[in-house]
């Protein structure tokens, strides 16, 4: 009798267990998609520039100071894009008219290996 309720209680903790563990799951995944959700429509909003702008302001830290940083990081990387799109110069290769190999290292080949 003793053992069948001890395998009554511990059957009925596993059950406990598992359906906490589920709901837990469940509200971790409702969670999830809420915030996907939310971060969806901050996306789209940005991309259709009706979105309200929202800034963080550090402490102790002007917004002017931190417009201007921002300025200049985009700046930067303006430039650095711009220097992508141009033409790279190569020089000529130094080859006799009458050359037909393609550029790169010369292969020779021994019949006799």
């Amino acid at each position: 009798m003793e053992k069948e309720v001890k395998r009554h209680y511990r059957a009925a903790a596993l059950n406990i267990m598992s359906s906490l563990c589920s709901v837990a799951s469940i509200a971790f995944c409702v969670h999830l998609s809420i915030s996907a959700a939310d971060i969806r429509s901050r996306v789209v909003g940005l991309e259709s520039g009706t979105a309200e702008r929202t800034f963080i302001q550090a402490r102790g830290y002007p917004m002017e100071d931190f417009n201007s940083l921002v300025q200049q990081r985009v700046d930067e990387l303006l430039s650095q894009r711009s220097y992508e799109n141009f033409a790279k110069i190569r020089n000529a290769r130094q080859a006799a008219a009458d050359c037909n190999c393609p550029p790169g290292k010369r292969h020779y080949t021994f019949p006799y290996l």
